[in-house]
């Protein structure tokens, strides 16, 4: 648990996310591990200055020796060996490998995939019905079924890809976590040398061929696999689970996608918006003495850009507490910005208007099934989503 989860409820962040933004809206902790400080960003204003401010970033080696030592003190990573990627990177390596990957996920190419993405959930969709756990039987299969078969990962593989993707983002169990991130990397490599020895047209055999070339090396095209089933996969999930809680929060809002579907695509953004998949953004260090605001950030000190109170700050969105599927514009940080901005975000927009899409329109009476207070949401804000959405549907359409 991070200084965050101690200053708000994760199951209600928005109180507490608040608070900070009108009080210390640039806050400062000071790590009893580390000696050093962590600097929380709250307004719309700053988390997005900062996530296009060249002097932050993400890679600990790029500080003076000692200022990275104080950081790794007693840190222990149980994911270390499949971090290098583009998410963690910072340029020219992230530039590099950017550059690579980002055709597979641009918006053409999603676009050419939407219509298997809807095929794939509505076939999931066909065997609900009555009492269900969204996350279980939509939202966790969805992604990865999307992902592995860009990647060209065989069908008969994606229990085991579902099972890692668990307990690698999910059980917080760092014994349990490394054995799993070294049996997906041992996995990746096997897929990886059928490729070698006999090439397709899909995701993971293209990043092989750039192999001998330089654009990628081994460590790096095995992260990037990591990244994009699993880390993807995640964002995605809660997603899905978030944007349809808030439908049935706001049942007048449900209706109004039931009565007017064309508003599906606003309704994404405002879902991202008004309770996002992610907490906020990687945590990024001051390579140089920073200045946000009034504040003065020492070289070495780190940064974390809060999203999820950025997405609610009065001084950039009207009525930021009102969740309106119809909200435009809506320039939400829910992706991130500039350098990282999510290279998935065009794939995920697709996953879950697919899934939310097929959802209001199939069942007409969908309803929690338990009491909103009992979910059960993820400890930490990084990623923010419910573990399970347990719903009845009723009232099956084709």
């Amino acid at each position: 648990m991070t200084t965050l989860e101690r200053l708000v409820d994760p199951a209600d962040p928005y109180p507490g996310l608040r608070r900070l933004r009108e009080r210390a809206p640039v806050y400062r902790h000071v790590s009893r591990t580390t000696g050093r400080s962590y600097w929380y960003l709250t307004t719309y204003d700053d988390v997005q200055r900062v996530l296009l401010d060249p002097g932050l970033g993400r890679e600990l080696d790029r500080l003076p020796a000692e200022l990275a030592a104080a950081h790794r003190r007693g840190e222990h990573d149980p994911l270390a060996m499949l971090r290098r990627n583009v998410f963690n990177l910072d340029p020219p390596d992230h530039t590099r490998l950017r550059r690579l990957l980002a055709p597979a996920f641009g918006a053409r190419t999603v676009a050419a995939l939407d219509l298997r993405i809807r095929e794939v959930a509505g076939e999931l969709a066909d065997g609900l019905t009555g009492d269900v756990d969204l996350i279980e039987a939509l939202a966790l299969p969805l992604p990865i079924l999307v992902v592995a078969e860009l990647l060209g990962l065989p069908a008969a593989d994606r229990p085991r890809l579902r099972r890692w993707s668990d307990v690698m983002l999910r059980s917080g169990d760092p014994v349990l976590v490394r054995a799993a991130g070294m049996e997906f990397a041992a996995y990746v490599e096997e897929r990886i040398a059928e490729r070698r020895a006999s090439p397709g047209d899909d995701l993971l055999s293209r990043l092989v061929r750039a192999e001998p070339s330089g654009a990628i090396d081994r460590d790096e095209l095995v992260s990037s696999v990591f990244q994009l089933l699993m880390a993807g996969d995640e964002t995605t999930v809660n997603l899905i689970g978030n944007g349809v809680l808030e439908l049935l929060r706001h049942p007048g809002q449900l209706a109004r996608l039931r009565a007017r579907p064309q508003l599906i695509d606003t309704a994404i953004e405002e879902m991202v918006r008004f309770n996002g998949p992610v907490g906020h953004s990687r945590m990024v260090y001051a390579m140089s003495e920073v200045t946000i605001g009034a504040t003065t950030i020492p070289q070495g000190d780190v940064v974390v850009p809060v999203l999820l109170a950025a997405n609610r700050d009065p001084a950039a969105f009207p009525r930021p507490d009102d969740f309106d599927i119809g909200r435009t514009p809506n320039r939400h940080l829910g992706f991130g910005h500039g350098l990282h901005f999510c290279l998935g975000a065009a794939l995920a927009r697709s996953q879950a208007r697919a899934a939310i899409g097929t959802l209001v329109h199939r069942f007409p009476e969908m309803s929690l099934a338990i009491d909103p207070a009992d979910l059960e949401w993820t400890p930490e804000l990084f990623l923010h989503g419910v573990r399970r959405l347990p719903l009845t549907l009723k009232g099956t359409r084709s």
